[in-house]
């Protein structure tokens, strides 16, 4: 039979989770936290997210001059490019008119390089400040939390939400928690060959 590895192991785990509980294990006083919900609702993070937008805007007003420049090129470009057709005039005036054009084009490509190197700085910086923003704000909740855990005397608490900057669904647990994970690794390392190399638990 073919197993699903990740799959697998899980069961493992939750197997041996099952059959190594104890009394005290059972007694453990277990709560659940969404920390999203707390995220969403914590005033600082209305606050914070406007700074990231003001940002954002700011870095958007910028790039609007780039864009002002590019389009002012373009357009320059179209009445060269114009002149440089029109055989009406005079050879001379349509020969400047096109070194002009070319000299314009490699302008604007480098107008256009100039853009495209702004805007994913600007988008860079702003996820950044996003990123630092969520974490610096969970990184709050999580302080408020233990505070919470503690006077209540809980063991072990789970994030229901599962959000990712709170890196792991357990946001807290106590020396009364078993953990299971060298048991685990004991078991699968029991029929290892002796010239393999484990690491000692």
């Amino acid at each position: 039979m073919k197993y699903n590895l990740p799959s697998f192991l899980c069961a493992i785990a939750i197997s041996a989770c099952v059959s190594g509980l104890t009394a005290s294990a059972q007694n453990l006083k277990i709560a659940v936290v969404d920390m999203q919900e707390a995220l969403n609702k914590y005033y600082k993070t209305d606050i914070e997210v406007g700074k990231i937008n003001t940002m954002a805007d700011e870095k958007r007003k910028s790039l609007d001059g780039y864009q002002a420049a590019y389009q002012q090129m373009t357009n320059k470009m179209t009445e060269l490019d114009k002149t440089a057709r029109d055989t009406l005039l005079d050879e001379s005036v349509r020969k400047d008119a096109l070194e002009q054009l070319q000299a314009l084009a490699q302008e604007r490509a480098v107008k256009g390089q100039e853009i495209g190197d702004a805007q994913r700085k600007a988008s860079a910086e702003v996820m950044q400040a996003r990123t630092e923003m969520e974490e610096t704000l969970v990184a709050e909740i999580k302080e408020k939390l233990d505070a919470v855990v503690t006077a209540q005397g809980l063991d072990l608490v789970f994030d229901k939400s599962f959000l990712p900057k709170a890196n792991k669904a357990i946001v807290h647990t106590s020396e009364n928690v078993l953990d299971l994970t060298e048991k685990v690794i004991s078991e699968l390392n029991a029929s290892a060959p002796a010239t393999t190399t484990t690491s000692s638990p």
